[in-house]
C-alpha cells in the first residue's frame, strides 16, 4: 500500500492511461511535487521513478508474464512491479474489420512489451504489430510508410503519439486524449468507441467523390458555355439561368453526402 500511494503521487501528473489506472486504484490524492514526465519512459521526482523496467528498476529481472505493466523505485526500497489488464474499446474488433474490408490495412504499433502487444493485436483482429516502440520508432513507421507513397491515418492518445501524429498524412485522437495530442491530430473521436473514424472514413471518401463530379461538370459546362457566349449565341438572361442553375446543381450535388448519411 505505501508504495501504490508514492507511485500514485507520480501517477497523478501524467494522462497516461496507465498512470490514470494507478492513481484511481490509490484513490484521492495530491500529485508529487516536482515531477517530470519523460515521453517514453516515465515519470520522475527526486529520487522516485515511475515508467518502464528500464527507467525505474533497471537492475530488476525481467517479468515472463508477459503482462502490461509500470515499475516504481524510490531509491531506497527494492523496486515494486504494478501490473495492468488493458481491455480494447468494446468495438475495436469491429471498427477494424469495417476497416479492412474497405481496404485499409491496419497495424498496431505500441510501446508496450510484445506479449501484451501480440495478445491486443489478436484480439483486435491485427495481424501487423510492433511493441516495445519509442515516440522515435513510432514517427519513423510514419516517414517510411509515406516514403513508400502511402498516406498512412494514425490513430494515438498519449504524450507518446504526438509526433508521429503530426508526422502522419492525416490523424486522429480519442476526446480523451491529452491536450497535445489532440492538438496534433486532425480528427478528435466523440466518445469511447472507435465507429466514428470509420465514418469519417466514409464521408471523407464521399465527399471527395462529389467534389471530383462537380470539378468534371463545372469543366464540361465551362467548356460549352464559354464558346457559345463568345460568338454572341446567349443573351444574357440565358447565360444567368445557366449560371444559376449549375451553381444549383453543384449545391445539390455536394448535399448528397448528408443525404447518403441519414439513408
Amino acid at each position: 500500500p505505501s508504495a501504490l500511494r508514492a507511485a500514485a503521487a507520480l501517477a497523478r501528473t501524467s494522462r497516461h492511461p496507465l498512470s490514470r489506472a494507478l492513481a484511481e486504484a490509490s484513490g484521492p490524492g495530491l500529485p508529487a511535487a516536482g515531477a517530470r514526465e519523460i515521453p517514453g519512459e516515465g515519470i520522475k521526482a527526486g529520487a522516485m521513478r515511475l515508467g518502464r523496467r528500464s527507467f525505474a528498476a533497471p537492475s530488476a529481472p525481467d517479468a515472463e508474464d508477459g503482462a502490461v505493466e509500470l515499475w516504481f523505485a524510490d531509491g531506497m526500497s527494492a523496486p515494486v512491479r504494478f501490473t495492468f489488464e488493458d481491455a480494447l474499446r468494446a468495438d475495436a474488433a469491429e471498427a477494424i474489420a469495417s476497416l479492412q474490408a474497405r481496404g485499409i490495412a491496419v497495424e498496431l504499433v505500441s510501446g508496450d512489451r510484445p506479449a501484451a502487444v501480440a495478445a491486443a493485436a489478436r484480439k483486435a483482429g491485427i495481424t501487423r504489430w510492433a511493441a516495445s516502440a519509442s515516440p522515435q520508432d513510432k514517427t519513423a513507421r510514419m516517414a517510411t510508410l509515406r516514403a513508400q507513397g502511402k498516406r498512412p491515418l494514425m490513430i494515438g492518445d498519449g504524450l507518446n503519439d504526438a509526433a508521429a501524429l503530426a508526422a502522419a498524412h492525416a490523424s486522429a485522437a480519442p476526446g480523451s486524449a491529452l491536450e497535445v495530442t489532440q492538438l496534433a491530430s486532425d480528427l478528435v473521436l466523440q466518445g469511447a468507441l472507435l465507429a466514428p473514424l470509420v465514418e469519417a472514413i466514409d464521408v471523407a471518401r464521399s465527399a471527395r467523390a462529389r467534389a471530383l463530379e462537380n470539378l468534371r461538370f463545372s469543366a464540361l459546362y465551362n467548356v460549352i458555355a464559354a464558346p457559345l457566349a463568345a460568338a454572341g449565341m446567349l443573351t444574357p438572361l440565358i447565360a444567368a439561368l445557366a449560371m444559376s442553375g449549375s451553381s444549383l446543381i453543384v449545391t445539390l450535388n455536394a448535399v448528397r453526402v448528408r443525404w447518403a448519411r441519414r439513408a
